[in-house]
């Protein structure tokens, strides 16, 4: 396989920021739990984020790692979350039984960002009364 993958570490107070760029397949797959298990060790942070929204290509050991890093940050008593994730990755979690690892969806507000359309047209201009004779059988 002709794609790579890099892994981007960042760090903050206690949090441990991953950013997995290109394709995460047999070939390269082990690098990452390999990676979240050393940095656990070393640091010992209580927050792992994994953003795979830079992932271009998913197999199942690719799934395998993913679950296999959550469960290392398990063991440590560090919290696991996936930040980001680009449409393949979610494609392939939901397929092999690791979706509840997916962020959960944005929910919709509550309330309609604007009034729904009605149909009614609400003139705000007021018309002057008409002038002239009026008909024998109309309103007043």
């Amino acid at each position: 396989m002709t794609d790579d993958l890099a892994l981007r570490l960042a760090g903050e107070q206690r949090t441990l920021n991953i950013c997995a760029v290109g394709a995460l397949h047999a070939d390269n797959a082990h690098r990452l739990p390999k990676v979240v298990l050393g940095l656990l060790r070393q640091h010992a942070p209580a927050v792992v984020r994994l953003d795979l929204s830079a992932v271009t290509r998913i197999d199942s050991v690719g799934v395998v790692a993913i679950v296999l890093s959550e469960r290392q940050a398990a063991r440590h008593r560090a919290a696991f979350a996936i930040t980001g994730h680009s449409p393949a990755v979610a494609k392939a979690l939901r397929a092999y039984g690791a979706g509840h690892l997916l962020p959960a969806p944005r929910a919709r507000h509550a309330m309609p960002l604007r009034a729904p359309r009605t149909g009614t047209i609400c003139r705000s201009t007021v018309y002057p009364p008409p002038t002239g004779p009026r008909p024998a059988g109309g309103r007043p």
